[in-house]
């Protein structure tokens, strides 16, 4: 309408914008360039560095424009020579105590603060003196470096850690000409997001460990691509230099990951030149390995194949990591031997089909997150499992939505929830049901964010089915199942699974699950089993894989390392990491991104697709291609059953398991800098049970089943329910498979001090 439109002229030019739009903004909006320092459009106007200087009529000082609001009639000068002197002005004072670090400086070529002195800058200091020093560069985690004299204190990173991300991992410490950014505590700064600080850091204070000093950004050649470290699929930006990965960035993607990462999409590439890599296929011999070609080791494969066909005894484990195309090739090669005990989902619960009652996916894009009017966690740990998820949730919860949760223990961004209900395993349908009936009352765009706490149970398809009745009376609130790790949507759709052809076919002749090869395995034996980037001798119980190993013929291994199953492997096949790789990705959204190499592609080795069409062609089989659509969608695939009568579960401690984005997989350790981020592992339980059993906080305490026993740092919680027990996943030091080799949140444990 006209009335929310105002009129005001910027450098003799008039121009309509819409009322509450800032000066800068309308500038902006016509193409005209004010310089700016603290500005991003991603977070509110701030007006610190003063450096986007105008002149307005009627006004005697210059302005910031960042900051201004327009009013009707409003006339402003963006390049008059006062604004001119103004900016000049800001740029000396900033120059003062700035470094002239430019040749050395990592942010060089780059570099805001480089550009505006040369555009708006006086050309001459009039300052002689000896500028200020510090001890350079200053760590604030193992990943951050930060150089106290280039700062301007624009605070971009602190409104970063407090707008965005949540964490407030970076503050201003001290005030005055002593004013620097730190942390709270002086300690490293706590945070998953951190390497958004550095993207967004306009004068090169703050820089990557991994990245400082390897390369100019002239030096690099960049490569779009996607991030499969996790299920959210975030885009990518590598760059590398003579063929080696220097860094990866942020390109902006809207409907995904806007312009951020979390520290993994940051840091998480060094392992591709870790001196521990596989670069040889290698094949046991009297109890050792020894290095062979590729072609020996395809006869070797397909020999004991082929002998191990007619037993129905062969399997094939593993996908996660590997692309949409290598999984299609990889189950498409099995079935058309015959083989069909194919499973994808090592490390996470196995459900079956009826079980399971919906697999993984949103309803709508990760972006649209942003705009909603409430939301509602429902046993999802948001930054540990789908980090940057959190990231766009955190802009509506900006803008008034208010957040709850329920589930068994709150997550990390719990001081951000409206309303938190805690409650032991095994009570997911009884509160779920209140909950529901609270969140009908209220108006507006929702979600329901759903996640590992609720899905991995064994009511999971009456909770489902509960959701799913709940959703179809509130069409105004989206369902997105949060489940899966690393490319398992993609897996999955490529029909790396047992009950499932490629996308989504039921099969008639359906395979055993993973679990159910191994236990087999244990007690008849088992001829053949390939696994593909995945470690089962680490994500089961170790007394079952042990059982399983030695009753097995032959084991293939096709990894980047040598992991506990490939230690154990009769023949190991090196092959590509994500940074090498061509194919496609699909996310927890259902979006099918691409992936291309951002690095030279490794001397020697193969990729799984070149493996798989390899061994293909020794059995004179001509894998047809694929096609894929656009987006694949929740698909419901089960018979609605009854939420009304939840399984009767037995009485004491019940234990549910936490996921961490910074774990001790194979990868993470292999990553020198991103390693350190690491945090140790702990059993946590709520204080009051803590007294009751009269343990201490901080020490080590036994928790133990009919199926094992784990050990582990016990440490108090008092944002869990009571009863309850939480283990951590991925860590060798606590290998809580043991306990529970399904994974499946709700067994009864026992707790009991070391002694």
């Amino acid at each position: 309408m006209e009335s929310e439109h105002i009129q005001i002229t910027i450098d003799g030019i008039e121009i309509k914008v819409p009322k509450g739009t800032t000066v800068y903004k309308a500038a902006e909006s016509m193409g005209k360039e004010i310089p700016i320092f603290c500005y991003h459009d991603r977070m509110p106007p701030f007006g610190a560095c003063r450096m986007c200087l105008i002149q307005v009529e009627g006004i005697p000082k210059l302005q910031a424009s960042c900051v201004l609001e327009a009013r009707e009639g409003m006339k402003v000068w963006t390049n008059s020579a006062e604004a001119k002197k103004g900016q000049e002005r800001i740029l000396e004072l900033l120059l003062i105590n700035h470094p002239l670090d430019c040749p050395i400086c990592d942010k060089g070529g780059e570099c805001p603060l480089q550009d505006q002195t040369l555009k708006y800058g006086p050309g001459l200091s009039r300052f002689f003196e000896t500028k200020r020093q510090f001890l350079k560069p200053l760590p604030l985690g193992p990943v951050l470096m930060l150089d106290r004299e280039r700062c301007i204190q624009c605070a971009r990173c602190t409104r970063f850690g407090e707008l965005i991300a949540g964490d407030h991992a970076l503050e201003f410490i001290d005030r005055g000409y002593r004013m620097e950014v730190g942390t709270h505590d002086g300690g490293p700064a706590e945070s998953k997001f951190i390497g958004n600080t550095i993207k967004i850091c306009p004068v090169g204070a703050l820089t990557s460990q991994v990245y400082r000093f390897r390369a100019r950004p002239w030096d690099n050649v960049s490569v779009e691509s996607t991030c499969t470290l996790c299920p959210v699929g975030c885009s990518m930006i590598m760059d590398s230099r003579d063929g080696q990965i220097m860094r990866t960035r942020s390109p902006e993607n809207r409907d995904v990951n806007d312009i951020w990462l979390c520290d993994k999409g940051w840091f998480g590439y060094q392992h591709v030149e870790s001196p521990h890599r596989l670069t040889t296929p290698l094949v046991r011999v009297n109890g050792s390995f020894k290095p062979i070609s590729y072609e020996e080791a395809f006869t070797i494969i397909v020999d004991r194949l082929r002998d191990a066909l007619p037993s129905t005894k062969a399997a094939a484990f593993g996908g996660n990591p590997l692309t949409f195309e290598e999984n299609y090739l990889f189950q498409s090669l099995l079935r058309a031997l015959g083989v069909s005990h194919i499973d994808h989902r090592i490390g996470e619960p196995l459900f079956s089909l009826d079980e399971e009652g919906m697999a993984g996916g949103m309803e709508s894009s990760i972006g649209s997150l942003e705009s909603l009017e409430f939301a509602s966690l429902i046993g999802c740990d948001l930054t540990e499992e789908f980090p940057l998820l959190w990231l766009r949730l955190k802009q509506a919860h900006n803008k008034g939505a208010p957040l709850s949760f329920i589930g068994h223990f709150a997550p990390e961004i719990h001081s951000y929830l409206n309303e938190i209900i805690l409650h032991p395993p095994g009570e997911e349908l009884t509160h779920l049901k209140t909950h529901l009936e609270s969140l009908s009352k209220l108006k507006g765009k929702g979600a329901l964010l759903v996640g590992s706490q609720y899905l991995h149970t064994q009511e999971r398809s009456r909770i489902i089915d509960a959701l799913i009745r709940f959703k179809e009376s509130h069409p105004h609130i989206n369902l997105h199942l949060l489940d899966g790790n690393e490319g398992s949507k993609g897996a999955r759709e490529a029909g790396m699974h047992p009950e499932l052809g490629p996308f989504g076919r039921r099969l008639e002749n359906p395979g055993l699950d993973a679990l159910s090869v191994l236990k087999m395995a244990s007690q008849t034996g088992w001829e053949f089993l390939w696994v593909a980037g995945a470690d089962p001798a680490r994500k089961f119980s170790q007394n079952l894989f042990s059982k399983a190993r030695s009753k097995l013929t032959f084991l293939v291994v096709q990894d980047l390392f040598m992991t506990e199953t490939a230690q154990l492997a009769d023949l190991v096949l090196p092959t590509f990491s994500f940074i090498e790789k061509e194919g496609s990705f699909i996310n927890i959204e259902g979006r099918v991104q691409e992936l291309q190499p951002g690095k030279n592609l490794p001397e020697g080795v193969l990729s799984d697709r070149v493996i798989f069409h390899s061994i293909s062609k020794h059995f004179n089989l001509d894998l047809e291609g694929h096609k894929k659509p656009d987006q694949f969608p929740l698909r419901p695939h089960t018979t609605r059953q009854s939420a009304e009568k939840p399984l009767q579960t037995k009485a004491g401690l019940k234990a549910t398991f936490a996921t961490s984005l910074f774990d001790e997989g194979v990868r993470m350790k292999e990553n020198a800098c991103l390693s350190g981020m690491i945090r140790g592992p702990f059993i946590r339980m709520h204080p009051d049970d803590i007294a009751t059993l009269g343990l201490s906080d901080g020490k080590f305490v036994i928790v133990q089943n009919a199926h094992g026993s784990v050990k582990g740092v016990l440490k108090s919680y008092a944002k869990m329910a009571k009863g309850t027990v939480v283990l951590p996943l991925g860590f060798s030091s606590i290998p809580v498979e043991n306990l529970e080799m399904n994974r499946i949140n709700g067994f009864v444990v026992d707790v009991r001090g070391d002694t």
